[in-house]
């Protein structure tokens, strides 16, 4: 894992990204830092990148386990756009 850390609550704040769990609207902290993380790992199997990902972002955020499913696919979603394929 990276260890970007920000200098101050501006830069942690600047660290949070709005992601669409279900039909709500979350913040998750160091989202992009996990992205790149999972990317780099070249995980084939979508399964096994969503473990990976909510295993990431629980570091950082708390996630209820009862919307553990949806987290997943959401983040799933998050980083199968096309701009995260450049690694």
């Amino acid at each position: 894992m990276t260890d970007e850390r920000p200098c101050c609550a501006e830069a942690a704040a600047r660290m949070v990204k709005k992601l669409t769990i279900g039909r709500s609207e979350v913040g998750i902290a160091n989202l992009e830092n996990v992205l790149k993380e999972v990317a780099e790992m070249k995980l084939t199997d979508d399964d096994a990148v969503k473990r990976e990902l909510l295993k990431r972002v629980r570091i950082y955020n708390y996630v209820a386990a009862s919307a553990n499913d949806e987290y997943a696919g959401a983040l799933l979603k998050e980083y199968k756009r096309p701009v995260r394929r450049q690694v």
